[in-house]
């Protein structure tokens, strides 16, 4: 079986025209019908099926032979024959591409396991996993018809045209075959039903800014925070954004909530219902935390040509119990992820400081360093020049500087 190409390999090939591949995602909320929704939630289950029939035929061969079973002979030499059999027929009635993606979800827990990045590959709970599968485009079988996504097995479903209009655009240039869908992932939270589509298309090579030519007063420094979320410095000015606590605010309507849910037997029909409620709570708070970051995002990025931030060790972070709901309410590591994407399709940088660069401890004016400074130490006096800093503001000015500098060393 050939290899299929990366998108460097891809891009490398694209640059000899002057083009290159972008990928991107939109995410669609979707409108089912009745029997649809069946259809979706025995696809759930069979990809569940699947996923945890190959992970556990995949240890027992293991164990037995010594040996990895490919999800390539998985594929033809167990899913299919299973499919005959009268005990998994069910697997017939869901769309193929799903149960195949499931596999192959496998295969890249393993990956990610032996890279360090996760645990040991687990088995699915029906009532615990996320309520999703994933398809594949071949011959058509996905496209966009007027305000209507078609989808294998499940055919036409109606979805909520999104207001924004870079989302218009991209859904536009699928209609027009100027990008392409290459899955769908069909998924449930707190009762409603998404469609994420994962899109190529093919557009002109994107030009870096020339660092030469670099207007420093559109370079910030950016100290990320517990009770202003962002303090951005140019060099000139500087601004706090207070940190929004989504969830801290929602908390006591989450306790509410989650107390109710308690009290119901579980898998009954109050337990289903307390369920939702719950989940509904949790997805406004990441709603309205996703919102918060891509409009900071989006301006920073408009605003500048190059974003500095330090290289953050989030998950060294969350260990200590006293910051640990703050540090994941606040979302440091999405919104870097949002600026990192929305900086490159425009040629603009994101710069990360080392983590171990003492930014708060160090003067902003003769770079004396404060051994002493405290995580309680808000203002602070330098002991060598008797500047007064403010910890967050003098921190982002430190990360600007130091970025100025990495940045000279890349051009």
């Amino acid at each position: 079986m050939d290899k299929r190409k990366t998108v460097k390999e891809k891009n490398k090939e694209l640059a000899k025209s002057g083009k290159q591949l972008k990928k991107y995602g939109i995410v669609l909320r979707i409108y089912p019908t009745d029997t649809q929704k069946l259809l979706i939630k025995q696809t759930f289950g069979c990809a569940r099926f699947v996923y945890n029939k190959y992970l556990s035929d995949r240890q027992k061969y293991y164990k037995d032979t010594g040996k990895t079973l490919s999800m390539y002979d998985y594929k033809s030499n167990y899913l299919n024959p299973m499919k005959g059999l009268d005990e998994y027929s069910f697997l017939k009635s869901v769309d193929k591409f799903a149960l195949e993606t499931a596999i192959e979800n496998v295969v890249d827990a393993y990956d990610r396991f032996f890279k360090g990045q996760n645990g040991f590959p687990k088995f699915k709970s029906k009532h615990k996993a996320k309520q999703a599968y994933t398809t594949k485009y071949t011959n058509n079988n996905i496209e966009i018809i007027n305000e209507s996504i078609k989808l294998p097995k499940l055919k036409l479903i109606k979805f909520h045209m999104p207001n924004k209009k870079h989302i218009s655009k991209n859904l536009q240039n699928i209609i027009d075959k100027e990008a392409q869908i290459k899955s769908v992932t069909i998924s449930e939270r707190a009762g409603k039903y998404y469609a994420s589509l994962s899109c190529e298309e093919v557009i002109d090579v994107i030009k870096p800014l020339d660092l030469n030519s670099l207007d420093y007063d559109k370079v910030v420094g950016i100290d990320l925070g517990l009770i202003d979320f962002a303090t951005i410095s140019n060099g000139k000015t500087d601004e706090k954004i207070p940190s929004p606590k989504y969830l801290i605010k929602a908390e006591k309507k989450l306790i509410k909530e989650q107390r109710g849910l308690s009290k119901k037997k579980e898998a009954s029909k109050n337990f289903i219902k307390a369920k939702k409620k719950v989940a509904k709570v949790h997805e406004k708070i990441s709603n309205q935390r996703k919102d918060f970051h891509h409009q900071l995002s989006r301006k920073l990025v408009n605003e500048n040509q190059v974003v500095i931030v330090e290289d953050l060790n989030i998950k060294a972070m969350v260990k200590n119990k006293n910051l640990a709901k703050s540090i994941s309410d606040a979302g440091w590591s999405r919104f870097i992820t949002y600026l990192d994407y929305k900086l490159k399709i425009e040629g603009k940088y994101l710069v990360k400081v080392d983590r171990w660069f003492a930014s708060s401890k160090i003067c902003s004016g003769c770079k004396d360093k404060n051994i002493m400074l405290t995580l309680n130490d808000r203002v602070w006096v330098c002991n060598n020049c008797k500047a007064e800093h403010n910890r967050d503001v003098n921190a982002s000015l430190n990360i600007r500087n130091e970025g100025i500098k990495n940045l000279k060393q890349i051009a």
